[in-house]
């Protein structure tokens, strides 16, 4: 590993520029409560977030009523901002030593948001057969990750080093089919706000969607208008 790729690792919410103020990440948990609340599964108590990088999601996750949920995150320093802001549930480690560690059958849910395309395929891989043993009957995969489909992916792609691919929601499907996941769909993330803002912007995404997808539907020769186009996707999975 190169001294890059070290302080990388070690260091990456302060090499990327990540660290938040207490009203940036009161809204980012916000944001990820509105995100998250359409797609989690019946119950879902035993939560394990993979990548959990300063905690929001897993204090989203708790608001939404899933109390056991806890995190891994690889990046010391991710973890000593998410014990800054008192979140004490997310704890350094490994993510697939993490999913190792976890019995068969034994979780609700696993969420994994921003991390599968800083994995080489052959790590994905592993990661998603041991989501599928981890997960109970009917339990849920819910990810997010960069949009290879989106004219407006560059930026997100782009500005971290540590990104080694840009996924699809057809490549995301062929990593499911391959663990035994049954995929259930990629969703739209304009990250849109739920007052009058937000209102406004989700409904000029609309307009701009259209335009985009019937350009893709032209070149393609093929209906893309339902592939999100947004500049990252949300995905769900079920064992």
């Amino acid at each position: 590993m190169s001294d890059l790729n070290a302080r990388l690792q070690d260091d990456y919410a302060i090499l990327q520029g990540k660290q938040k103020t207490a009203a940036i990440r009161a809204a980012s948990i916000r944001r990820l409560q509105r995100l998250l609340a359409p797609h989690l599964p019946t119950p879902c108590s035993r939560a394990l977030d993979l990548g959990a990088g300063q905690g929001e999601l897993v204090e989203a996750l708790h608001q939404l009523g899933c109390a056991a949920a806890t995190g891994v995150e690889l990046s010391a320093s991710q973890v000593e901002l998410a014990r800054a802001h008192g979140c004490k549930a997310v704890r350094q480690g490994d993510g697939l030593e993490a999913l190792q560690a976890q019995a068969d059958q034994s979780l609700d849910l696993i969420v994994c948001f921003d991390v599968f395309e800083h994995l080489t395929h052959a790590v994905c891989a592993a990661w998603f057969a041991e989501i599928q043993r981890a997960l109970r009957p009917g339990g849920r995969l819910i990810g997010h990750v960069p949009n290879g489909l989106s004219p407006f992916c560059g930026s997100v792609y782009w500005g971290d080093l540590t990104h080694l691919w840009c996924p699809v929601p057809e490549s995301i499907q062929v990593f499911c089919r391959a663990s035994g996941l049954q995929w259930i769909g990629a969703y739209e993330n304009i990250g849109a706000s739920a007052g009058l803002k937000g209102r406004i912007r989700a409904l000029a995404w609309r307009g701009v969607r259209t335009v985009l997808a019937a350009a893709s539907t032209v070149e393609t020769g093929r209906n893309t208008f339902r592939f999100p186009l947004s500049r990252t996707f949300l995905f769900a999975a079920d064992r």
